[in-house]
């Protein structure tokens, strides 16, 4: 390949382009090799067109840089108006093979749901198939690749993303879940994949550090369906969201199908009822005047809705109606999404990742019933959105019987001024918030206090296999942690 092949708009070419070798692309300039073209982004930490020299001495044959850039060397030179979007396109053209069918999944919740969930049901009706998030790469059947794609972005880097994608068509894989995070789509990571089906799960406060506003938090997750999604593809959106509401009327003007789903009359997918039998949740719902019952393995409600939206999703890739709804049965929720065992004092215990303040209310608020009392364990995230952290101490406080205070990944801030930002959220003439810094020891309280009937919530951390401190990583798994407590029968 070579660099004359990447015509993409508003990328400025320098002369003899055609002559110039790409044999790969890369933004970091360790990974700079022979003929590789090196493109040189800024970020909120590091600027790459800092590392310039290092990528030539690596065998750079290019270089991508932004417009406003003043290159001193007599080196041939690529110009953007926009580099990550660029890069994006670059990607696409460089890795030219895409599974036919790629779904991407947005919202503040349930992305990793929707997504294991789409992709259960794929596999259960044989179709070859794979989902890429959180979690990492998840395929049927397992297959082996050429290069570990696990990263602690929800969405990969754009080299590494169409490389995956890539390979998973090459490999045969047709049917791709994907989670389009509101960071990875105003980064421009998912420009270049040919999404087909997009999906709004929800939207509320997170990540307003870096997005500043809710309003630019909205646009960048609503740019999937305004930009990305191709003619003619399909959205699933949750309309009873304030903000899925807006998007489905924004919507109308594009030459898409739109399906709507939740408890709203006008749900084009309308959950009805939902029946607690044993502990899991029964289904009553309505589609195109049809009416369905349909019993789960499913341990809350808000993953009734991650499964109808998938089941949505299922129906716009071609899989039969009747075939999407009676894999819902057979689902199963992922790694730190509701997972749950059962104490040594006979008390349910859930590990869910849930971070944000409505993803936790919903889950207390569920919990909280009479049949006994709710525990709760969490903690705040470190270099995140310091505004949640009160807001989180008063939803801990105001629906749980007792809340646990701990720590969960602090990075580069202090633990104890996380703890105690939160702890500001309890609520006045309540002190049902105590603090227990070690995590382990947390947890442990927690499983020592709750009875028979009484219920455990784990929250924040969910699959994670490490606490971060600084610059340490500490292994640790909240679900295996419960799980070792419970065999060893510590109390």
């Amino acid at each position: 390949m070579h660099l004359s092949d990447f015509k993409i708009p508003d990328l400025f070419l320098p002369k003899d382009a055609d002559r110039i070798p790409i044999k790969s692309i890369t933004s970091d300039s360790r990974q700079s090799s022979q003929d590789c073209m090196f493109i040189a982004i800024k970020g909120i930490n590091r600027d790459g067109h800092d590392y310039i020299d290092e990528a030539i001495s690596g065998g750079a044959s290019n270089i991508l840089v932004d417009c406003k850039y003043k290159e001193a060397k007599k080196f041939p030179v690529t110009k953007a108006k926009n580099v990550r979007k660029a890069l994006a396109l670059i990607s696409a053209i460089y890795y030219n093979s895409q599974p036919n069918t790629v779904a991407a999944v947005t919202g503040t919740n349930g992305k990793t749901s929707v997504c294991s969930f789409l992709n259960q049901i794929w596999k259960i009706n044989k179709f070859k198939s794979a989902s890429l998030g959180t979690l990492g790469l998840k395929s049927n059947p397992k297959l082996k690749f050429s290069k570990n794609i696990q990263s602690n972005l929800t969405t990969l880097d754009p080299v590494n993303l169409h490389s995956c994608i890539s390979e998973l068509k090459l490999q045969g894989v047709n049917r791709l879940a994907l989670e389009a995070s509101s960071h990875g789509l105003e980064q421009h990571r998912l420009d270049g994949v040919k999404i087909s089906l997009a999906c709004f799960t929800n939207l509320s406060h997170d990540h307003l550090d870096y997005h500043k506003s809710i309003e630019n938090y909205k646009n960048q997750k609503f740019r999937l369906f305004k930009e990305l999604l191709q003619d003619g593809g399909t959205a699933v959106i949750n309309i009873d969201d304030k903000y899925g509401k807006e998007l489905s009327h924004f919507l109308k003007d594009r030459n898409i199908n739109i399906i709507t789903y939740g408890k709203s009359k006008e749900a084009t997918w309308r959950v009805d009822e939902i029946l607690d039998i044993d502990d899991y949740k029964t289904i009553k719902v309505s589609i195109s005047k049809k009416k369905f019952v349909i019993s789960t393995a499913l341990n809350s409600n808000f993953q009734v809705f991650n499964g109808i939206a998938a089941a949505a999703l299922a129906v716009a890739s071609g899989v039969s109606l009747d075939h999407s709804l009676y894999a819902l049965p057979n689902i199963i929720t992922p790694d730190g999404r509701m997972q749950e065992l059962t104490s040594f004092k006979g008390a349910k215990i859930y590990i869910d990742f849930c971070h944000t303040p409505d993803a936790l209310k919903n889950v207390l608020k569920e919990k909280n019933t009479n049949k006994g009392r709710v525990f709760l364990v969490i903690g705040c995230g470190g270099n995140r959105d310091t505004k949640k952290r009160k807001m989180i101490g008063e939803i801990a406080s105001k629906y749980s019987y007792k809340s646990i205070i701990t720590d969960d990944n602090p990075r580069d801030e202090s633990p104890k001024k996380i703890r105690a930002e939160i702890l500001n959220g309890v609520l006045k003439n309540k002190n049902n918030l105590i603090e227990i810094q070690d995590r382990k020891k947390a947890i442990k309280k927690a499983l020592e206090e709750a009875e028979i009937s009484d219920v455990v919530i784990i929250a924040g951390k969910g699959h994670e296999k490490f606490q971060i401190y600084k610059e340490q990583k500490i292994p640790h798994n909240d679900f295996d942690f419960c799980k070792s407590l419970i065999i060893h029968g510590d109390h």
